[in-house]
């Protein structure tokens, strides 16, 4: 199942109630008072609620740091939005007396605010989850005594235990609202019992404002989020805590054992969906008040076992076969196995056996028109995507004016303008990232839109699902064509290397006539190399394992052995440098492996096309490559342009390629008229 329809990025689940009840739309101004807005769920909040004509008072630490960090997410139109300098863990909230006084203009509060750091210190825990928890109920409590507080809404990790049939009491007859005393015990520590200090004061500031706003009579609804994903589309999840500790343990093959097994599972929920309900929750205007756990009925979610396995395909490793219970994981963990796999103990405090009462938040998504979220179609991306962040953890954010995108089932790179759009393929040991330069070179001399994909298990695209022993080349055509399917027009087809013979299979394959193709250095036949030769005989599982150690200084000499032409020194460290960071995921190296072994056992005279495809095509060489031949048989009609470079020349002098692209077109232009 989805967590989307088609007709929406926001829609969630494969089937939305068919006639879904309103929301009692709040007619009066709306001014909402926000914590958290620079975090994971907060900045995808503050873009929704960009879309209405409410007033934002976001309570940041920096003015500059917040606004440049929405302004990255696609915040763009800050108009109806204040920032008020504050801080939840000072007293009184770090607010001066002027910018208190705006606070109190708000009649919607969101308190989403704290440090998502599983291994934080009690003392720091306490100061940023407790004050904050006092700091903002007496903004609410005066709120509502001067003109009445609308909503306050509060965002609470899902193992929480209030808001259930069976919770404990949120107070007792001998404790005090606010009770500071560190010598008494409170109920949640005899009712739960947790490692993690970030829980447990979560959990305690959860019960704080409950009580606060039973006793002050303001309308409290907490909204408790599972384990936080990215959104849909891309699975984009910048929060590599949470899910992201056991990809990063499985990606370096340090998780043995299943956690728990088939009876314990890891509840998932993307931030768009928690967002949303958010959006939903702050227009009402007449809330009643509730406790929404978001998240799927346990039975319709994977158990661990079965998550296991999917992680595992996607990252390209052997599934652990044996569960073990979850106090003897977390013994080993405390007595240094932390050291091992690298996950700290309070990690598996997320993974549980409970079955959660979501009858509250079914009722909710049917006023929203939407199912329990659920994101299994998801997750595919949201492993590709936080491998990739573990696979370069120095990566820059992306240059301005590209954006993250799906395209079919690929991951894409975007470049918006106008036209007929220029669709690049990298190759061997690359990304859409490496093509960035000939994308940026392509799109100031033409202003045409730019796509840059990644292939199948490169990148942050996932792995194919064409799963037959061989059958990776044919997957990698099945993957590109979905992605040409969502242009209807014409389009310049780009590709690089064994791109470039993707990218020719995809223009026959497609019987589309609207596909002009450019092949850069295409490669269809084995190494001229006979190291490259060898080791591409090699088992898949060795050959994955030996990519995978491959230093930077090798991959440099590699490339400096089939190019006799001078690469720019610079270019040259920090590409090999990507390439061997890249090439440490099991995911990458497995795809690289694959498409070696197809360029091994291909034959280099079989470069197949119509006459018609051929008048459309041009081949760029570059005659300084001795590590491959340059593809025999090619169709008389293919126009042939040389260059004085090596294989990686639309790398190393994106400009002169571009260049050279765009006088490819123009020449065709004038051809037309």
């Amino acid at each position: 199942m989805s967590i989307h329809n088609s007709s929406s990025s926001l829609n969630a689940g494969g089937k939305t109630d068919s006639n879904p009840a309103k929301n009692n739309i709040a007619t009066e101004s709306t001014t909402i008072l926000m914590t958290g807005s620079t975090g994971f769920i907060g900045k995808e909040a503050v873009k929704q609620l960009g879309h209405s004509e409410v007033q934002l008072l976001l309570l940041v630490r920096s003015e500059s740091k917040a606004r440049m960090v929405l302004n990255a997410y696609g915040v763009t139109d800050f108009s109806r939005i204040t920032c008020i300098q504050g801080d939840l863990s000072a007293p009184g909230l770090g607010l001066t007396k002027a910018d208190r006084e705006r606070a109190l203009q708000a009649n919607v509060i969101i308190h989403a605010g704290g440090t998502m750091d599983v291994t934080l210190q009690p003392k720091v825990a306490e100061q940023i989850f407790m004050n904050g928890a006092r700091g903002m109920a007496e903004l609410a409590e005066e709120i509502q005594r001067k003109q009445g507080l609308r909503h306050f809404i509060h965002v609470v990790g899902f193992m929480s235990p209030y808001g259930r049939k069976d919770s404990p009491p949120i107070s007792s007859t001998n404790e005090d609202v606010g009770d500071k005393s560190s010598g008494q015990k409170s109920l949640i520590s005899k009712a739960f019992h947790s490692e993690s200090a970030y829980e447990h004061m979560k959990f305690e500031a959860d019960r704080y404002i409950r009580q606060h706003a039973e006793q002050h009579s303001y309308v409290l609804s907490v909204v408790n989020p599972s384990t936080i994903v990215g959104p849909y589309p891309t699975g984009a999840t910048e929060q590599t805590g949470g899910i992201g500790m056991m990809i990063q343990a499985m990606r370096r093959r340090r998780m043995p054992v299943i956690p728990g097994g088939r009876q314990h599972w890891l509840p998932l929920v993307s931030n768009d969906v928690v967002a949303r309900t958010l959006v939903f929750l702050t227009q009402d205007s007449n809330p009643s008040g509730g406790t929404y756990p978001l998240l799927s009925r346990k039975a319709d979610g994977p158990d661990m076992k079965e998550l296991i396995r999917l992680l595992a395909a996607e990252l390209d490793v052997s599934a652990p076969r044996w569960s073990v219970p979850l106090p003897m994981i977390h013994a080993a963990m405390k007595a240094g196995g932390t050291k091992i796999s690298g996950i700290p103990p309070e990690s598996i405090a997320f993974i549980t056996k409970q079955e959660f009462e979501v009858q509250q938040t079914e009722r909710l998504f049917r006023r929203m028109g939407l199912n329990l979220p659920e994101v299994s179609e998801l997750l595919p991306y949201v492993t590709a995507d936080l491998d990739y962040r573990f696979s370069y953890p120095a990566q820059e954010d992306l240059p301005q004016s590209w954006t993250r995108a799906r395209k079919g089932s690929l991951a894409v790179l975007l470049h918006e303008g106008q036209g007929e759009p220029w669709v690049i393929v990298h190759g061997l040991m690359s990304s859409a990232d490496d093509m960035i330069p000939l994308g940026d070179a392509l799109w100031s001399m033409t202003g045409n839109p730019v796509w840059l994909v990644d292939l199948a298990g490169f990148g942050r695209s996932p792995v194919h699902r064409n799963k037959i022993i061989g059958a990776a080349f044919k997957g990698q055509v099945e993957a590109m064509r979905s992605v040409l399917d969502e242009i209807q027009g014409p389009v310049k087809l780009l590709g690089h290397s064994v791109g470039a013979a993707i990218a020719a299979a995809v223009m026959q394959e497609s019987g589309r006539e609207n596909i002009q193709l450019a092949l850069l250095q295409p490669v269809w036949g084995a190494s001229k190399d006979g190291m490259q030769r060898l080791i591409s005989r090699l088992p898949r599982r060795m050959l994955q394992g030996l990519l995978s150690r491959m230093t930077p200084q090798q991959v440099a000499g590699q490339l400096k052995r089939a190019d006799v032409s001078e690469i720019n020194p610079t270019l040259l460290k920090g590409y090999a440098r990507r390439v061997s960071s890249g090439l440490k995921s099991p995911r990458i190296a497995g795809a690289n492996a694959d498409l070696l072994h197809w360029i091994q056992s291909h034959s280099n005279d079989k470069v197949s096309q119509t006459s018609a495809d051929a008048q459309r095509t041009l081949m760029v060489w570059g005659t300084n490559d001795k590590g491959y031949a340059r593809p025999e048989n090619i169709h008389s009609s293919v126009q042939h342009v040389e260059l004085p470079y090596g294989h990686q020349f639309p790398l190393f002098h994106a400009e002169e390629t571009a260049s050279l692209l765009v006088e490819w077109q123009m020449k065709r232009g004038y051809a037309k008229k």
